[in-house]
């Protein structure tokens, strides 16, 4: 065999020898999976809304004219013109008393124009297929308005500068009568979100009720929440 010869014969060794290398290198390189979100089940029953803020609750009040109280605990008391009458109504579900739930009035605008007031969940682990509920009344005597919201980007609270926006909550998953027409319920009624349209790739989302009242000289007296509950399927 010339040099010439055994110089191509040489070359020829040596690439397969690269791409044998390069081969092996490529297969021996793990495939790393995305972790499988794993959702937590909780329940919320409102018993103590002071211990909110420390569960990563959050309420923000965006009525104009702001008034002076936004969500709070239940109003279930004695008032009134002589403060003899019963204000309010009991709880769904009560441990320690009457109040155990979170209710939002007419307060929240001081009386007055309209009525944008959020209670935000903590950032929760969501997955397509979990299921989140809920229990909501009125008094019955005025129309109310309910939304619950959803932002399933970047788990933050923000819901807009004024009374109009809904900040990073785009996704609109309840409207209890958006007409006001009267349909809000007077007893306690459960409602219920099954997730089935989250975004790939989603883990934590964060779910806003949003209390709304247009126009607080025909609409608006006051609501409550009761018994939220989260459960993993």
């Amino acid at each position: 065999m010339n040099k010439k010869s055994l110089l191509s014969l040489l070359s020829i060794l040596i690439i397969l020898l690269v791409i044998v290398s390069c081969e092996k290198d490529y297969k021996d390189e793990p495939t790393v999976p995305v972790p499988p979100v794993v959702s937590k089940s909780f329940v919320e029953e409102f018993d103590t809304a002071s211990s909110l803020s420390r569960k990563g609750w959050v309420i923000i009040n965006k009525s104009y004219p702001l008034g002076g109280s936004a969500w709070r605990q239940g109003k279930y008391e004695l008032g009134g013109k002589f403060g003899n009458e019963i204000v309010g109504f009991p709880a769904y579900s009560a441990t320690l008393s009457p109040n155990d739930f979170l209710s939002a009035d007419l307060g929240a605008s001081d009386n007055a124009g309209e009525i944008s007031c959020w209670l935000i969940t903590p950032p929760m682990p969501a997955k397509n297929g979990d299921v989140f509920s809920f229990y909501t009344r009125s008094t019955g005597n005025y129309p109310e308005r309910l939304q619950v919201r959803g932002n399933y980007t970047n788990q933050s609270a923000y819901v807009g500068d004024d009374v109009k926006a809904t900040g990073d909550f785009p996704v609109l998953l309840v409207d209890i009568d958006p007409n006001y027409s009267g349909l809000y319920p007077i007893g306690w009624t459960k409602y219920t979100i099954t997730f089935s349209d989250l975004p790939a790739g989603t883990s934590n989302i964060r779910l806003a009720f949003r209390y709304m009242v247009d126009d607080t000289g025909v609409n608006g007296e006051m609501i409550g929440i009761d018994k939220v509950e989260f459960i993993s399927k």
